[in-house]
Parts: structure tokens; sequence; C-alpha cells
């Protein structure tokens, strides 16, 4: 056994029974062990609580390994002492200690490729991408460009990963069939929301609820109520919220009880509250040649734009003048996953872009 692979921690249990008419409490005071010859009860080197305390019928136990006797076989005692102070019975094992520490390498991918059919030698097929930008775990999240394909018909698949110690691992192998014609991305914003309470009046008959930054087109959207629907109702009610997207399909209703307070008088003053961090990038996907639209909250002062690619470089940088919606050009970047910084107010927000 190596020294440092040895169990760290050796558990044992003493239940101290009482031979008297009257229970005691039970519980471990103290533990110790030795190696080879018994030096006399509690004269063995001390055991350490695993959590601090020996206070317990039942306790865990941790064993110093940092200095162990010779290599071969030696034999382990340990002993327990109750809380009236008699030691216990000792416990024995055969424990074998062996040479050097095999250490345990480092396990991560640091790239991956892909190719159709025929393979073209490790390192040579296709680069993919980190979905997170970055390859440094063992199990990595991969983009697999598909601007690029082979003839219509069945092809294989193969990928494969590098790790860091410089190997390639064997390639994983998947049937495809590659069918012509083009595939089309459905719109996804939301173009209107609307609220009601306790009673559904139907998908379009609510109160409609208004986009904060003025207009729905996002994917996303900060909204917020319009009128007060009335009759108020005062006392516990559920307010429901439901939102439609450019499909023009209504979403389910999302519902949160609310009390209505219905007897204070005059106008009560609600401080408009803003999702400052609100950033939308549109089209997304998109292509070098269209660039993107960033989509703000509101216009809150000059900003700073970065570019950054999978590898974590710089591929752009520029500043735009304040403004809802700002469009940014791209510079003929190559297809794949980068992180835009949008840099404004002393705060930065990055959200990703996928560039077909």
């Amino acid at each position: 056994m190596r020294p440092n692979m040895f169990a760290r921690t050796i558990n044992t249990c003493v239940l101290l029974l009482a031979l008297c008419g009257t229970a005691v409490a039970q519980r471990v005071n103290n533990a110790e062990y030795f190696w080879g010859n018994d030096p006399g009860a509690g004269n063995a080197t001390p055991l350490q609580a695993v959590d601090g305390a020996f206070d317990e019928a039942l306790e865990a136990i941790l064993l110093n390994t940092a200095t162990l006797p010779g290599l071969g076989a030696h034999v382990l005692s340990m002993r327990v002492q109750d809380r009236t102070n008699a030691w216990g019975p000792t416990f024995r094992t055969t424990v074998v200690i062996e040479g050097p520490v095999a250490t345990v390498p480092d396990i991560r991918v640091t790239n991956a490729e892909y190719f159709w059919d025929t393979d073209p030698g490790e390192g040579s097929a296709t680069p993919m991408l980190a979905f997170d930008g970055n390859f440094n775990d063992a199990l990595e999240s991969i983009a697999l460009e598909t601007s690029s394909l082979p003839a219509n018909g069945v092809h294989v698949l193969n990928v494969r990963a590098h790790e860091v110690q410089g190997a390639w691992g064997t390639p994983f192998r998947v049937v495809v069939e590659v069918i012509g014609g083009t595939v089309t991305f459905p719109e996804i914003s939301v173009i209107s929301a609307e609220y009601y309470v306790n009673t559904d009046p139907g998908p379009g008959s609510g109160v409609p609820m208004l986009a904060v930054d003025g207009t729905f087109d996002g994917a996303l959207e900060a909204i917020r109520g319009g009128n007060i629907p009335v009759p108020v109702i005062a006392g516990v009610n559920v307010l429901w919220m439901r939102a439609r997207d450019a499909e023009e399909e209504w979403g389910p209703a999302f519902g949160v009880v609310v009390n209505i307070d219905t007897t204070i008088a005059g106008t009560v003053a609600v401080p408009e509250v803003l999702e400052q961090d609100a950033v939308v990038l549109m089209p997304n996907p998109t292509t070098g040649a269209d660039g993107f639209d960033i989509l703000l909250d509101g216009a809150f002062g000059p900003m700073r734009v970065q570019v950054v690619d999978a590898q974590g470089r710089l591929v752009q940088e520029g500043a735009f003048q304040p403004a809802r919606r700002v469009h940014v050009a791209l510079a003929s970047p190559a297809p794949g996953v980068y992180s835009v910084g949008v840099f404004r107010g002393g705060t930065v927000r990055w959200s990703r872009l996928m560039v077909r």
C-alpha cells in the first residue's frame, strides 16, 4: 500500500455497555494506535477525531500517515478509551507498505477535431470549438461547424479529442445522412404580453403590458404592467401573465399570488425599475457579412464593444455613442462562437454570439 494512498481516515466503532443496573452515557473518550509491539495502554500514538471531539459512542478517527514504518508487511493496532477511562480491546490489521507513490495525471481536453469518412491523420482534421470558449475540463461540450457538409447521402462523422498529455483519443464515429434543402430557423422574439387577475379572459383578451425598452422585438423582454383592471378586487388574488411570440402563439400563463390593498387614497408613486444590464444580440446566429445589432435597455452614455474568439483573443473593438440599438459590422471573422463584451457606465455584460 502506498503511503499517500493509505486510507487517511479509519472508522472504528465502540459500543460501551454499562454492566450496572443504571444506564450511563456511552461515548469514546480517547483513541490511540501503534505499529508492531504494544507500548502499553495510554502510551501509543494518539488518534484524532474527524469532527475534532471524542464525545460520541461512535467516532470516525483520523490516523496520521506522515510517518510510516519501513516497506513490507506490518501489524497496525488501535484501541479506544471510554468515558470511565477504561481501555477497550485492541483491534489489529495487517498493512503492506509499498514503494514510491504514483502521481495522478492532469486529465482534461485541450483540443478536438472532426472529419467525414476518411481520416486525414491526427491533428489534420477540422478543429472544433468549446461551447464555453475554453478547452480546460475532462468533459467538454463542443460545437461542429455545419456550413460545409459532404454530398447528399450517408456518411460517417468522426470526432476525437486531444488531451493535456499530448495524446489523441480514439475517434467516436456516427453515421449521418446528409439531405438536400435548406433548414431555416424561425424568428424567436416576444411581440406582446398581457396580464389578468384570477379568471382567464382568454389569450389576447387580458390587459396589455408594456416593454421596458419601448418595443417588443427580442427573445427576452423586460415587461411592466399597464392600466389596472376595473373593478379592483381587494385581498389576496392571483396575478397571471403571458407572452406571445413572433409566430402569433401565446405561451403558458405564469401566476403569482398578490395582496391588493384598496384602502390607499390618492396616487402612490412607484419608482420605475429598469434592468440596466439588459443586453440582447440579434440576429444570433449571424454571418460575418451581416454583423449584428446590440439592443440595450436605454442610452446611458458612450460604450465600448469587444469581440473575443474562442481562444480568448481580442479580434475586434470599437466605441459607440449612446443609443438603444447599435449595429456592429464584423471584420470578416471565421465561423464559430464569439464572446461580445459591452462596456458602459463602469460595468460590462458578456454575451455569446454564433457566427455561421
